[in-house]
């Protein structure tokens, strides 16, 4: 008998599936905007839930908040910004939609508001994993490009892991980048956390946020020290620039998870991706004025690498491209 079971508990009009286990402990997926990470509970002592990500609470807030947070959705086929909406691929200039209000950019692609598909749940007594799905048609002349997009989650109560996956269902090259945009909390203001970082090389930008090519390493959290009041809007980077911190120049970079911790006094999250050829080779953190939660966002690619080209996949017609991450809890004391 499994100790886990799914449930359909719509957020408003919106669809939204738990993944639950039987003392409570569960996981939230908005399968109808943007297949968004959207909640993650545990019980503490007196089996009270306790929330460890931010997400859409109320049917009002997912349209109030979302296209400006984005929060727990997969950026897909490219994370952060494409400057100035537009971008150059095999000779051809292709013109994206500006989609924020704030800068003349395009912003974390076209899935992250999308009604994704249910596709399946299994179970047994230590996880469960429930599978969605979504067609990019490239109907589109900015970006006429087809691709399935898969979701596959599995949670065990104390951890989840999301394997992503893409396939070109087109006729021609597919150039992608990809990321998710989870924000996780511990149920205090992040300025009392200590977070830990790998050893990265962090992406200049210019005026206008947008990477300059150019990068220096980042010992800010290297160690781990508290966030305090620091402002991050910044891409960690782990295979770009020059000098030590630079993970291609170490051995076994094909099999490498770089993991980001944030520890309070009574839980540590570890959050983790697989980095490597092809992989999640950046991390951006943004944190939001209310200092409640913090971004870590697995990505390919610092942004704009539609046109810089930095770490962008070429999946050829029929190819299909895997990534992975996720995260553990563990309580203190």
């Amino acid at each position: 008998m499994s100790n886990f079971k799914l449930i359909s508990r719509p957020i408003g009009t919106v669809e939204c599936y738990v993944l639950q286990r039987d003392d409570g402990a569960e996981f939230e997926i908005l399968s109808g905007y943007g297949a968004g990470l959207n909640a993650w509970r545990i019980p503490d002592a007196s089996g009270k839930l306790t929330d460890l990500l931010f997400g859409y609470r109320e049917g009002d807030d997912i349209y109030k908040m979302g296209p400006d947070t984005n929060a727990g959705c997969r950026l897909a086929p490219f994370p952060g910004r494409v400057a100035y909406a537009k971008f150059n691929w095999n000779g051809n200039d292709y013109q994206l939609v500006n989609n924020v209000s704030w800068a003349p950019h395009a912003l974390h692609g076209f899935l992250q508001n999308k009604e994704w598909k249910f596709v399946s749940f299994e179970s047994d007594n230590e996880k469960c994993t429930a599978t969605f799905s979504i067609d990019w048609p490239g109907a589109f002349t900015g970006f006429p490009f087809p691709f399935r997009a898969i979701n596959k989650i599995t949670f065990t109560g104390e951890s989840y892991t999301v394997e992503s996956t893409v396939t070109n269902i087109g006729a021609n090259d597919l150039p992608y980048s990809e990321g998710w945009h989870p924000y996780y909390t511990l149920g205090e203001k992040i300025d009392n956390l200590t977070m830990t970082l790998p050893e990265t090389n962090l992406a200049l930008l210019d005026k206008a946020d947008i990477p300059t090519g150019e990068f220096k390493p980042d010992t800010r959290f290297v160690g781990g020290r508290l966030i305090k009041d620091e402002f991050i809007n910044d891409c960690f980077c782990l295979n770009q620039g020059n000098g030590p911190y630079v993970l291609k120049n170490k051995k076994n970079f094909e099999n490498i998870l770089a993991t980001v911790e944030l520890k309070s006094d009574t839980k540590s999250l570890q959050i983790w991706q697989k980095a490597g050829d092809e992989q999640y080779n950046a991390i951006q953190i943004y944190t939001p004025p209310d200092r409640m939660s913090i971004a870590i966002e697995p990505m390919t690619a610092e942004p704009d690498t539609l046109n810089h080209h930095r770490d962008l996949i070429v999946i050829k017609p029929g190819e299909t491209k895997t990534f992975s991450f996720g995260a553990t809890v563990e309580k203190i004391g």
